[in-house]
């Protein structure tokens, strides 16, 4: 089969021999099916004459209310259609049994209301009997209260536990936002800690006569240095002044 298109004379040749007139192929629209929404919008006025006609035979018979399904005696079972998946099937089961399931529900319950009332009732019957006309009627104007016996009180296991941070008591009260005035004084030192000689603000000061006698000591300590030194360097020379005449 060729890939390149016909020349237009070809073209124009076999349209010729063709025609125009002709009948539509196997592939004209008329051929297709229509949509199933397509013939259900196209089928509904014969549905609703059709529905229509049913009714008025089914009124005119008698047979029941028009609208309404009619009840059945006979119990249908639910079976697997064909085609019909596991899920969806559990799905309709579940459907059907809803009901059923909520109706048992309900009348579970105001069974078991009417018992707790019945109940209520007879003990209220049981303490008139036994307490005087008075006590009665107060014993009514009560609220009632689900549970007589008083509950428990939760006892705090972690109460005689140690905390982590403990609060240091002290006799000064605290307020948010204090300022210090001034730093801490710890006069007692912390646990393993040596003990050193109390040294107050006043040991480093000195006196005017201890200044003078500082400074005079000083002076003392600078002249015993430059004797020493200077006696150091005379010997020094002596020494170098024998080993170079030696060496002559």
């Amino acid at each position: 089969m060729p890939h390149k298109k016909a020349k237009r004379t070809v073209r124009e040749k076999l349209r010729t021999e063709k025609g125009t007139d002709l009948a539509p192929g196997k592939d004209s629209l008329q051929n297709e099916a229509i949509p199933k929404s397509a013939a259900r919008v196209f089928n509904s006025q014969a549905i609703r004459d059709d529905f229509k006609l049913k009714k008025r035979k089914m009124e005119e018979e008698g047979v029941g209310r028009a609208g309404k399904k009619q009840k059945t005696d006979k119990k249908v079972t639910l079976t697997i259609q064909p085609g019909e998946s596991i899920q969806h099937f559990n799905r309709r089961v579940e459907d059907d049994l809803r009901p059923l399931v909520k109706s048992a529900a309900q009348s579970s319950r105001a069974f078991a209301r009417g018992v707790a009332k019945a109940e209520h009732e007879a003990r209220i019957t049981a303490k008139k009997t036994k307490l005087k006309p008075k006590d009665a009627e107060q014993e009514e104007l009560k609220p009632r209260s689900h549970d007589d016996s008083p509950l428990p009180t939760p006892s705090d296991k972690f109460k005689d536990r140690r905390k982590e941070f403990e609060v240091a008591s002290s006799s000064t009260p605290k307020r948010l936002n204090d300022i210090a005035q001034a730093p801490p004084e710890f006069k007692k030192l912390p646990r393993g800690a040596s003990t050193l000689p109390g040294i107050g603000k006043r040991d480093g000061v000195l006196s005017m006569s201890q200044k003078v006698m500082m400074e005079q000591e000083r002076e003392k300590a600078i002249l015993r240095y430059r004797e020493l030194k200077a006696k150091r360097r005379q010997t020094g020379d002596v020494g170098e002044r024998l080993e170079s005449g030696g060496e002559e």
